[in-house]
Formats: C-alpha cells, structure tokens, sequence
C-alpha cells in the first residue's frame, strides 16, 4: 500500500469512529490543520475534538473517497462522509477536500476544504 494511502485511510478510519487512535499516531509533533471555513491554523491533535463532535451528531459515518493522487510533498484527498443526522433522521453528507503535507510517513499539515453550508443539514 502506498504510503498516500495509507495515511487517507487512518483519517477515513478516525471520521469514521474506527480508530482516532490511528490517525493521532500518523501526526508528526506539531502537525496543524487549516480549515477554509475560519482560516485558522489549529494543532492537529486538538482538531481530533472536532471530529469526536461529528460522531455524536450523526450515526452510520462512513467515508467514501473521491480523488486520491500522491504530490511532489504529500497527496490530495477528495472524499464525501455519509451518515444519518442523529436529531432529524435525516441523510447527512459532507464533502472535504484535503491538501495533504507529509515527511517520513507522517502528516505535518493538513489544509481542510469543507463545505461551509454542512451546518444547515442539523436544522
């Protein structure tokens, strides 16, 4: 398995309940994530909070991948995350798009594209 692969798969893994565990391990010290929605830098670990609130809005998460290329320092992830929103009964979806930055089989920057209209689907 390539190493782009693998990498994807421990944040599917982690959005999808599985193994936070695994992605943590995958994070190199002082790993960041950049959110398009704020535009802030945050410390990857502490973004992990952000993902353990998704799990408690939506049942049944479950990552379907898009896109997946390697780049000259990491790789592009495109991927849609699916569920059932846990206070409407109804279908969830998100896309994301990461821009993935890595060294020596680790993640030290993620920069996440989300679509900032995911919200309206709690209403």
């Amino acid at each position: 398995m390539a190493e782009h692969e693998k990498l994807a798969g421990a944040l599917a893994s982690a959005i999808e309940g599985s193994d936070a565990d695994g992605f943590v391990a995958v994070l190199a010290p002082g790993a960041i994530v950049w959110h398009n929605h704020d535009r802030k830098e945050v410390d990857a670990v502490e973004n992990m909070a952000s993902i353990a609130v998704l799990s408690q809005l939506v049942d049944g998460l479950k990552s379907e991948t898009l896109y997946l290329a390697p780049t000259a320092d990491g790789f592009v992830f495109q991927f849609v995350v699916h569920g059932t929103v846990k206070s409407n009964g109804k279908p969830f979806e998100m896309h994301n798009c990461i821009v993935a930055t890595t060294a020596d089989g680790k993640y030290t920057r993620i920069d996440e594209y989300v679509d900032p209209t995911v919200g309206a689907q709690f209403a």
